[in-house]
């Protein structure tokens, strides 16, 4: 039987994400507290098959081959470890697409980790290279711990390991917004600065599990204009505060958003009265990605 390696991808949600400038290249430069999550995750197989780089997803409609960024990834690899591709990847694709979630770049980063843990060619270094040339996100997905990212997201500090589990919801609309749409529509001069010791609130509150507080410190400058542009966004964050979040936030460039809650009983008994009134949200329990 042909060697099979398989690998769960956890999605990420940015509990802070300050921009703070515009390279030359137009990407932006930011601030970013990342948070891997088990669920939702998903998962990709790795096969040996003819001669090319093929890439199939459980989701019909979703780029495949190379035009996914799973087979980007593939080709890039061939080209630096100078390995003859012949390879077939399955996606078994449970994140929801466009949707702040970093569902795109956790599947990149699987296709060179799995990879490389056959091959064994590449340092880390190198491969760290080429995830960034695939998106700003997908080094962090290498090893997908909670981590602060500068630069363009790819200058990771790891925090401890040790950290409480936040008490998380998901929340999705269930319709996408591309990246560049949402970075296109910051606009700085609307956006406050956050003060210099906010992360060291952010930090101190989760070590003690003030979620009340923690909540208050969640932040996102791509929010105001998600916001303005789908109202159902704004009245899905005015009725979670009603029914007792802790704290509201959309990931990255949305529109999933996410809510902190005080314990594992007022998440379950949130996540149950959201879904009475909006039965075409989809909302995820979210757990902590241990696996690193």
């Amino acid at each position: 039987m042909a060697e099979v390696r398989s690998l769960t991808v956890p999605s990420k949600i940015n509990l802070i994400l300050k921009i703070t400038g515009k390279r030359p290249d137009h990407y932006h430069q930011l601030q970013t507290l990342f948070l891997p999550l088990a669920v939702p995750a998903d998962r990709v197989e790795l096969h040996w098959s003819g001669p090319g780089i093929r890439v199939c997803s459980s989701r019909p409609g979703l780029p495949e081959d190379l035009d996914n960024l799973g087979g980007r990834a593939a080709q890039l690899y061939a080209s630096a470890a100078g390995v003859a591709p012949e390879w077939m990847f399955r996606i078994e694709k449970n994140i929801p697409v466009a949707a702040g979630l970093g569902g795109g770049s956790a599947d990149a980063a699987a296709v060179l980790r799995l990879l490389n843990e056959h091959y064994r060619i590449l340092p880390a270094a190198a491969l760290t290279a080429l995830a960034l040339q695939l998106g700003a996100d997908v080094p962090f997905f290498l090893t997908p711990r909670p981590a602060w990212a500068g630069g363009i997201g790819e200058e990771l500090t790891w925090l401890p390991a040790e950290l409480p589990a936040v008490p998380l919801l998901l929340i999705n609309p269930c319709f996408p917004v591309s990246s560049a749409w949402a970075y296109r529509h910051f606009e700085p001069e609307r956006i406050g600065k956050l003060p210099g010791f906010h992360a060291d609130l952010l930090l101190e509150a989760w070590r003690a599990a003030d979620w009340e507080a923690f909540g208050k410190l969640l932040h996102n400058d791509l929010g105001l204009a998600l916001y303005e542009k789908f109202p159902l966004l704004e009245m899905l964050r005015r009725r979670l505060f009603q029914l007792g979040a802790c704290g509201v936030q959309i990931s990255g460039s949305g529109p999933t958003m996410f809510a902190v809650c005080r314990d594992a009983d007022s998440r379950e008994a949130l996540a149950e009265a959201l879904q009475q009134e909006f039965s075409d949200l989809r909302c995820f329990t979210a757990e902590p990605y241990r696996h690193f």
